[in-house]
């Protein structure tokens, strides 16, 4: 029975998402429609070339060039809230609201279309929780068409009013150019709406610049991050006896330097905002090190040395208790002493190597006086071959 009741919860859930994405579908089909079929008799011999094109325009009304984009944008959010897209929903509410407000604006006319954008949008917002998918693909498909169409309209409708410009806007670049400008809201002032009109289609995209254009473009950086870390996951997922160093200090940068040099695999954990001090091609995983589910990440277990080399004793410290839990004894674990008087209380822990500051420094001292050159290479030459001889 439980079962049964499983399944037809999950029928229900899935007949209302693809309900709603019908409609939404139907209400794109409801305003495009009419002005595809209103275009085939104004669209002939005579406008192949772009200026006889443009002139056959005329049978546009103003306001039907923004429903008409918003409605062919609903179609393709239709389709993608059948695959339960959270973007597609994101732009289907704000097409909707506004679809609602031309409607009142428009009267009595379009007053049906109205209310049964407005019943949408209710509808849409009490079950959200119907569109949870957040997939790269989806994501990247719905910003472009998006950005695309929001081109579309401003480069179309600056066309279309371009007499309404100071200058006047007569050809396609100029058009692109004040559709960016007005999207991006930098405003140059260089080409100025000086009628009602123009000034209203101006507003009408920068507030679609606004919202659908930089939330498209939010999104579409978000899936390059996305992508970003799955490589990293990736690469992570492959790595087996690598090197992992914690911290972000300068051993631990110069220890990551030698370990790349000699073509070591390594991973590095460290604080966000210290991701930026190691090259942008290294496998690095941000998080408190002190914590498991950070290691894990790292895949401590599977390394075979894990470097502690926080400026901080205590930081190591905690690194080190959270290593012996991820990595038990196979793992070799390799410590750095900022403070000699904390040696023994990490030498309580057993690392299988513990580093001295002092003793580095001692070391460093006799090459000098014995006349061998020190330089930044040697330091961290010196350090990996005392880690490595262990």
């Amino acid at each position: 029975m439980t079962a049964k009741k499983e399944i037809n919860s999950l029928i229900q859930l899935l007949n209302i998402r693809i309900l709603l994405s019908v409609l939404v579908v139907i209400n794109g089909l409801w305003l495009t429609l009419p002005v595809l079929v209103q275009s085939i008799g104004h669209f002939g011999k005579d406008t192949t070339e772009f200026v006889y094109w443009m002139q056959t325009l005329g049978f546009l009304h103003l306001l039907e060039l923004p429903r008409f984009t918003l409605g062919a944008t609903s179609v393709l959010f239709g389709i993608f809230l059948a695959r339960r897209a959270r973007i597609a929903w994101i732009f289907t509410i704000f097409i909707l609201l506004v679809l609602t407000i031309l409607d009142l604006i428009l009267g009595v006319a379009y007053l049906f279309h109205g209310i049964y954008s407005f019943t949408l949008f209710v509808l849409l917002l009490r079950f959200w929780r119907h569109f949870p998918q957040h997939s790269a693909t989806n994501t990247a498909v719905v910003a472009l068409f998006s950005i695309a169409a929001l081109i579309f309209y401003s480069v179309l409708g600056t066309l279309y009013l371009g007499q309404h410009f100071t200058p006047k806007v007569i050809n396609l670049f100029d058009a692109f150019y004040f559709s960016m400008v007005s999207m991006t809201t930098v405003g140059y002032g260089d080409i100025i709406p000086v009628s009602v009109a123009s000034r209203t289609f101006t507003i009408s995209v920068v507030l679609f610049g606004i919202t659908i254009f930089t939330t498209s473009v939010v999104y579409l950086v978000g899936v390059a991050a996305h992508g970003t870390r799955e490589i990293v996951q990736k690469r992570l997922s492959q790595m087996k006896d690598h090197y992992v160093v914690v911290g972000s200090s300068v051993l631990a940068r110069y220890v990551y330097k030698g370990l790349r040099e000699r073509d070591i695999k390594t991973v590095v954990v460290c604080d966000k905002d210290s991701r930026n001090l190691f090259p942008a091609d290294a496998v690095v995983v941000t998080g408190d090190a002190s914590e498991i589910s950070t290691l894990d990440e790292a895949s401590v277990g599977d390394a075979s040395h894990m470097m502690a080399l926080n400026d901080n004793d205590v930081d190591n410290t905690y690194v080190l208790l959270a290593a012996k839990e991820v990595a038990g004894e196979r793992v070799k674990t390799v410590t750095v002493i900022n403070e000699e008087r904390n040696r023994k209380k990490l030498q309580l822990l057993h690392p299988n190597y513990v580093f001295s500051i002092t003793e580095m420094g001692g070391e460093i001292l006799m090459k000098y006086l014995s006349g061998e050159n020190i330089n930044n290479e040697v330091i961290a030459d010196l350090l990996i071959n005392h880690i490595q001889e262990r």
